[in-house]
Order: structure tokens, then C-alpha cells, then sequence
């Protein structure tokens, strides 16, 4: 039998255990050094985390959704879109994907490959020193199993508070969708639960306000179109004073 076999009748023994048989597992490979701990988080690797187990049973309940379209009426009245560009030019992290302690049954040793069981839960904000001028954003990263995850990003100037609102979310999502195939995972098979206090982003991606501005409207549809590569993505607005409380701004 080849090693890429041996590896495959590994895993599929691996998928018949039980969550509390797959904890002691973990435990004892740690105890037999044969399950390296993640190495700390750097800007070069800001998402160095690995996914939750899940059964592939589940996997089939995830019907991908896609944000609705506006009507076209709104779609009338929208400006016309121009490509997106980022304009990220850097970030810090802070955190590192070690353990969280928890042993209870949802949160799962993770296992390369597969998307976590529960949601992915992010939360972002964005801003302007002066609006338009210098941008820069916030989101926190929540990977079932693992700390939260703290991103921190600057923009270029001339950007506006919306804008910065935008790219933040854009780069949480491209983060995700990265991480989640260098783990050989399909996001098709990922949850996202994302949280923010702008109004105006989250109404305009869910259809519920139309897009005056063609900056706005490339974003909102490179937003839609990362959005549509998971298996749910579901978008609530929350208070200021929550973002404050988990982003620091």
C-alpha cells in the first residue's frame, strides 16, 4: 500500500470515532510529539489556522446562498461600477491560533481539509482620518476551536469612512477563502456569521439600499461575489459601542 493510501485509510478510520475518541487521540499524539503546534501568527501568515472536523453528512445540509440582487429598479438608479482595487497596504496581527481549552463536544480538534463544523464568525470595522484621508479597519477573526483573532489594517489616503468599511470586509473574506483552500477545504463547505455597525454596508450587499457611487458599487459586488463562494454567509448589524468592545474603535 502507498503512503498516500495508508494516509487516506487513516483519515476515514479517523472519521469513524467519536469526538471524545478524536480528543484523547489529539492528546496523545501532543504527549508522543507527533502534532506540532501552529506557529505564532506574522503579517506573512495572518490566518495560520486549521479548520474543526466536521461529518460529511453535514456537509450535504450546507445549500450555498447567495446575497440577494436588488430590484431593478434600484439597479436603475445605481451608478455604474468600476473595478475594485484594493487598497490595503499592510496590517498587523495580534494572537496566535493556540489552543482554547475548551473540551466540549462543538469545539473539535481540527483535522486539514475540512471546514469547521460551526460558523466562522467575524466582526469589522473601518474608518477615515478625516473622510476622506488617511483608512484604515479592523476585523476579528472567531475560528471555532481556536482565540479570537485580532487583524488590524491600514489604507491608502483619500479613502472614506465607507470605503474603509468595505475593504475591511473584503480583506476578512479574502483572508478566509485563502486559508480555507491552502487547508485543501472548500469554502463551498464553510458558515460565515459576520457582524459590523455600518448600516450602509450590510444593507447595501443584502439588496436593501441601492449604491450611489461607483466606488461603492465595486466593492459591493466584490464583497457579493466572495460571499457567494461559501456555503452560507449570513450578515447582522450590531451597535457601535460592540465593535468599540471587541476592535478597540
Amino acid at each position: 500500500m502507498t503512503r498516500t493510501r495508508r494516509i487516506d485509510a487513516l483519515i476515514e478510520e479517523i472519521r469513524q470515532l467519536s469526538p471524545a475518541e478524536r480528543r484523547r487521540l489529539t492528546r496523545q499524539l501532543r504527549i508522543n510529539g507527533l502534532l506540532e503546534n501552529e506557529a505564532a501568527l506574522t503579517d506573512q501568515r495572518p490566518l495560520a489556522i486549521a479548520p474543526a472536523i466536521t461529518a460529511d453528512g453535514l456537509r450535504q445540509l450546507l445549500h450555498p446562498t447567495t446575497p440577494p440582487a436588488q430590484s431593478a429598479a434600484a439597479q436603475r438608479d445605481e451608478a455604474p461600477a468600476t473595478p475594485y482595487k484594493s487598497a490595503v497596504s499592510g496590517h498587523v496581527v495580534v494572537g496566535s491560533p493556540t489552543e482554547s481549552g475548551n473540551d466540549a463536544p462543538s469545539v473539535m480538534t481540527p483535522l486539514p481539509g475540512q471546514a469547521p463544523e460551526q460558523p466562522i464568525r467575524v466582526i469589522f470595522d473601518g474608518g477615515s482620518k478625516g473622510n476622506p484621508g488617511l483608512g484604515y479597519g479592523s476585523y476579528a477573526l472567531e475560528w471555532p476551536g481556536f482565540p479570537r483573532q485580532l487583524v488590524r489594517l491600514k489604507f491608502g489616503d483619500r479613502v472614506t469612512n465607507n470605503e474603509a468599511e468595505y475593504d475591511t470586509l473584503i480583506a476578512a473574506l479574502e483572508a478566509i477563502v485563502k486559508r480555507l483552500r491552502e487547508s485543501g477545504a472548500d469554502p463551498r463547505t464553510a458558515r460565515l456569521d459576520i457582524w459590523g455597525d455600518s448600516l450602509l454596508v450590510i444593507s447595501q450587499i443584502k439588496g436593501d439600499w441601492k449604491v450611489n457611487k461607483a466606488e461603492l458599487q465595486s466593492r459591493r459586488d466584490r464583497a457579493r461575489g466572495l460571499l457567494a463562494q461559501f456555503g452560507q454567509a449570513r450578515l447582522t448589524h450590531h451597535d457601535r459601542e460592540k465593535s468599540v468592545e471587541v476592535l478597540g474603535h
